[in-house]
């Protein structure tokens, strides 16, 4: 009636000659081992997700890494925590001998199809083709090796990958952002790079207020982090990558550095700019700094007068710049900023003050982020005016106002 077979033991994957040891269930150990069958045929997902595993037996993957989630503790005093990797989540428990075993895969082993089907975070090539920006994956998502590649990292929220290439391709010129990714007739004859991140919402921003200010800690952006993490390493050696985040690729883009900041990564010749971030340019900037030998140009960021989250902690990521930059960024950089972040808040201000008298909000209430988010709700009223209209529709309905701007 019952079997008397004995129970499997766990397998040993890992730490059979150095490190801590590795085992894993008998219950886990096939999706364990189609994992590393796709690995072994170069499957790049895949291969990240073993080494990832890996990696806890070299120990280098602790509570401290952003995409390693604590969980649990068990009855015995053991760990369990959850380690998040590109198309695969993986339950670990730490034993009281300090060494691993993995419980439970939660695999898609059809990641990769997925990939190419915008459906999960990947790199892709776009390219301009009869005014038409159309998107195509990148193999083994690396950046093609030659000089002065401009890699994308977008905002989610976007319907399909061509959507997203040609809302992305007009935010990487005109203004400061020309002169890291070289302006429209260089996009237009040499392309880009983009990291997509899928998702039905944009990333960021005052309707995700907690989010938005602590990038760092926005889990659902993990696995697109440490596959954009993977991506600028594979370049590290490519000469004068271009790294632009676009909105809220803000938050993966400052994700995927502080990876490479723990993993103590050296970029040789790379530069990043923020093109109206709506996650915290301070976090990002922080981030930036911990990277050995990432460049920043005189301009780190961009923001549009109404940029809440952008706007908000400019001046703190000021003085980290100073502290951290002072041969380059200079006191007279620093006194420069203030003035124009200064000049920023006043022009807001009045236009806070023209649009509440125009759609009849009250004056009185404050200019914070919920007042600026009831502006926005008015954008539409906002718009009827000439003068006010073209500022809120750029600042709340950007992608449309590309689209607009597109056909003039």
């Amino acid at each position: 009636m019952f079997s008397t077979a004995p129970a499997r033991a766990n397998t040993l994957i890992a730490g059979n000659h150095a490190g801590k040891r590795v085992t894993i269930t008998p219950q886990a150990e096939l999706i364990w081992r189609e994992l590393v069958k796709l690995a072994n045929t170069g499957n790049y997902w895949a291969l990240l997700t073993v080494r990832g595993i890996e990696q806890l037996a070299a120990g280098r993957l602790s509570r401290k890494d952003i995409f390693v989630n604590p969980g649990s503790i068990h009855r015995g005093g053991n760990e369990e925590f959850v380690v998040i990797l590109p198309g695969c989540r993986v339950t670990a428990e730490k034993l009281a001998d300090d060494s691993y075993q993995l419980l439970h895969f939660q695999a898609d082993l059809g990641y990769g199809q997925l990939i190419k089907e915008g459906k999960a975070p990947g790199l892709y090539e776009v390219r301009k083709n009869r005014n038409i920006w159309q998107s195509k994956p990148r193999s083994y998502g690396t950046l093609k090796n030659e000089k002065h590649r401009v890699l994308a990292v977008s905002d989610s929220g976007y319907d399909t990958l061509d959507v997203a290439a040609n809302s992305v391709a007009p935010n990487l010129s005109g203004g400061a952002v020309s002169e890291v990714s070289g302006g429209g007739v260089t996009l237009d004859t040499n392309g880009f790079d983009m990291h997509f991140t899928p998702g039905e919402a944009r990333i960021g921003g005052l309707k995700n207020y907690r989010k938005a200010i602590n990038p760092l800690k926005d889990e659902n952006l993990h696995e697109s982090a440490l596959l954009l993490a993977r991506t600028i390493y594979m370049a590290r050696k490519v000469q004068d990558v271009r790294i632009i985040s676009e909105f809220g690729g803000s938050a993966v883009l400052t994700q995927a550095l502080r990876i490479l900041a723990d993993r103590k990564v050296t970029l040789e010749d790379h530069t990043v700019f923020l093109v109206r971030p709506t996650t915290s340019p301070h976090e990002a900037i922080k981030a930036a700094h911990g990277v050995m030998g990432l460049k920043l140009q005189r301009n780190f960021n961009e923001t549009g007068m109404l940029d809440y989250i952008g706007n908000r902690d400019q001046l703190e990521l000021i003085q980290a710049r100073r502290r951290h930059e002072h041969k380059s960024y200079t006191y007279l950089h620093a006194a420069t900023d203030v003035v124009l972040t200064g000049k920023s808040l006043q022009g807001a201000i009045g236009f806070i003050a023209g649009a509440a008298a125009l759609v009849g909000l009250s004056i009185s209430a404050p200019a914070t982020g919920a007042f600026l988010a009831a502006l926005g709700a008015a954008a539409g009223k906002v718009a009827a005016a000439s003068k006010l209209g073209d500022i809120a529709m750029q600042a709340w309905l950007p992608r449309q106002y590309n689209k607009l701007k597109g056909k003039f």
